[in-house]
């Protein structure tokens, strides 16, 4: 969903009623965090739903319509605008939550690994979100290269409902929260009459890493990464210009490099940006532009960036 609402062109508090704080007693509920952050991952990878969400960055609002179907070929999400102009887009994918490969036992736990030395993890009491009761959890970074989260995962079927992306003093950059949403029976499973994306390419050889330590792909090697962040995807699109794409995560945060040939009349990007939750780094290397991109604080980004040279430089 999320790469879905950057290609919309939007940039990944509300009160509570009083009648949240008297909410009865959960049947069967889990009570253990990494159980309840794998029910959000099956949830997220096998569930068919619709329904209405609400996304919130940059003081800015905006309400959509989403369809997340599950068949044979992998996950589709049909989203549709309900305020502004109105915009459509379909996303395929063969992943699911944190790009861990769907169905990969030993992808999961490498992940898992990640995040439970990179953040930490509980259980913060119960809440509702659109009229379902839910179990929050609070996923907070144990360094400055990652952002948190808050987590409201519904406590029957562990479908994350609402979540707020948090800087480092605890305020939310970016909220996506349900307003409305139906869980789907085999006879309601039918895609919209329109043509899907096709699948994205399948992930490539991970190589996990620890603090400092880089990697080495094709042409180029990424001296430095944060620890816990693993490549996850490489690609390359051309043949007019051609652009190495290198996408690496940490089971929850993921950002990508894009590397690119300049030409002649090209305007460079160099330095940082920043809109919403996304910061994005540029340099020049040998002529080529390099340009860090993701959901992480800026210091993420530019390390990284700084980092990227051929491999043909020596020291």
């Amino acid at each position: 969903m999320k790469a879905a609402l950057l290609r919309l062109g939007f940039p990944y508090s509300i009160a509570l009623m009083a009648a949240l704080f008297c909410l009865p007693a959960a049947a069967a509920a889990p009570d253990d965090v990494r159980e309840w952050m794998g029910r959000m991952s099956t949830a997220l990878q096998e569930l068919n739903y619709e329904g209405i969400f609400v996304h919130r960055s940059n003081d800015q609002m905006a309400a959509m319509h989403v369809r997340h179907l599950v068949d044979e070929q992998g996950e589709h999400e049909y989203l549709t605008t309900l305020t502004g102009v109105e915009r459509r887009v379909v996303r395929a994918s063969n992943s699911g939550f944190g790009s861990i490969p769907k169905d990969d036992a030993e992808g999961i736990g490498r992940y898992w690994d990640s995040i439970e030395g990179n953040y930490e993890l509980r259980l913060a009491g119960r809440d509702r979100v659109a009229g379902r009761f839910t179990q929050v959890v609070i996923v907070k970074p144990k360094d400055q290269y990652r952002y948190g989260y808050r987590l409201w995962l519904e406590e029957t079927t562990g479908l994350l409902l609402k979540s707020d992306l948090l800087d480092a003093s605890g305020g939310v950059i970016e909220q996506v929260m349900f307003t409305s949403i139906k869980l789907l029976d085999e006879s309601e499973v039918t895609h919209p009459p329109v043509e899907p994306a096709k699948p994205q390419p399948e992930a490539g050889a991970v190589a996990s890493t620890e603090e400092g330590s880089g990697v080495e792909i094709d042409a180029w090697q990424v001296g430095q990464l944060a620890s816990g962040f693993s490549l996850v995807d490489t690609h390359q699109a051309g043949p007019g210009r051609p652009v190495q794409r290198m996408t690496f995560s940490d089971g929850l945060a993921s950002l990508s490099v894009f590397i690119e040939k300049m030409s002649e009349g090209d305007k460079p990007f160099e330095g940082i940006s920043r809109r919403g939750a996304v910061s994005a780094f540029g340099v020049i290397v040998d002529g080529y532009q390099v340009t860090v991109v993701g959901e992480v604080p800026e210091v993420t980004v530019k390390m990284i960036g700084q980092s990227i040279r051929p491999k043909s430089v020596e020291e």
